[in-house]
């Protein structure tokens, strides 16, 4: 968990939330950022041993905390998740048997479910469930959902880690792919993915989109058919237009009305 200005309300429900998972045998690895809203005080009103707090001397990034975080994992295998989401309480046991019962997969994410700052559900995002229809839903848009991956540490480290800024999941989803990585993602919903004035996630979809793009040149411009340089097109349509519109129409392409996500196949 890589934290920077961490809001605490929305902390102390992340923690929460990974602190009640149903599996017990597990790490709380929290990679901080110094800020002027330090998560210290609230991650020491949790005396739980399975924890682990690292506050950095100095403001880094986003991907330094990530490879910091990957490096000093002691398990093969690890979640991701970020201080404003919420975990279901079986996230890590389903995600652990998954990758029991599935020993190619590499990556392995999950369906989502979208609340905002209220803690309301306000929508759902289903996933592609197959390695087959996750690359090819790769060239036209992020098939994964970084804050619920669970994915085995070594493949990741032997592509080099994260490096990518804005769109780092994408960008290494992308370079492990061409690697001949598997990916996955469970049917069920395993996360509440929290939508908020404040979030990263909010605040910077233009420097996201634009990261986007990015990737998809350089890794899948020459694999890319009709539907995805269409879809290339709208998002760079979406950045000439102003801030309110840009999040409007992301969240209008990201997220669907809330319902229970289905078990059959989909591309997104």
């Amino acid at each position: 968990m890589p934290l920077y200005a961490a809001e605490p309300v929305y902390l102390r429900s992340a923690l929460e939330s990974v602190l009640r998972q149903t599996l017990e045998d597990f790490e709380l690895l929290i990679v901080e950022d110094p800020s002027p809203r330090a998560a210290e005080q609230v991650v020491g009103q949790y005396a739980d041993p399975r924890i682990r707090y690292v506050l950095n001397a100095q403001r880094g990034s986003l991907v330094k905390q990530l490879n910091q975080g990957l490096e000093a994992a002691r398990a093969e295998l690890v979640a991701r998740f970020d201080g404003d989401d919420v975990c279901a309480p079986l996230r890590l046991q389903r995600q652990l048997e998954y990758l029991q019962q599935h020993a190619g997969v590499s990556v392995l994410g999950s369906q989502i479910t979208i609340i905002d700052q209220h803690g309301r559900q306000r929508g759902r995002r289903r996933y592609p469930l197959t390695h087959e229809a996750i690359l090819r839903s790769l060239p036209r848009f992020n098939p994964l959902a970084h804050p619920s991956v669970m994915y085995r540490k070594t493949p990741i480290l032997d592509a080099g880690g994260y490096t990518f800024p804005e769109t780092e999941d994408y960008e290494l989803w992308s370079r492990l792919a061409r690697r001949g990585a598997r990916f996955a993602n469970h049917p069920e919903s395993l996360l509440q993915y929290r939508i908020h004035p404040a979030a990263v996630k909010a605040t910077r979809l233009r420097q996201i989109l634009r990261a986007t793009l990015e990737v998809k040149r350089l890794y899948w411009q020459d694999r890319m058919d009709t539907l995805g340089r269409a879809r290339m097109l709208v998002e760079r349509l979406m950045l000439r237009l102003p801030p309110q519109w840009v999040a409007r129409l992301f969240a209008a392409t990201h997220f669907r009305s809330a319902q229970p996500p289905s078990t059959q196949e989909h591309d997104g």
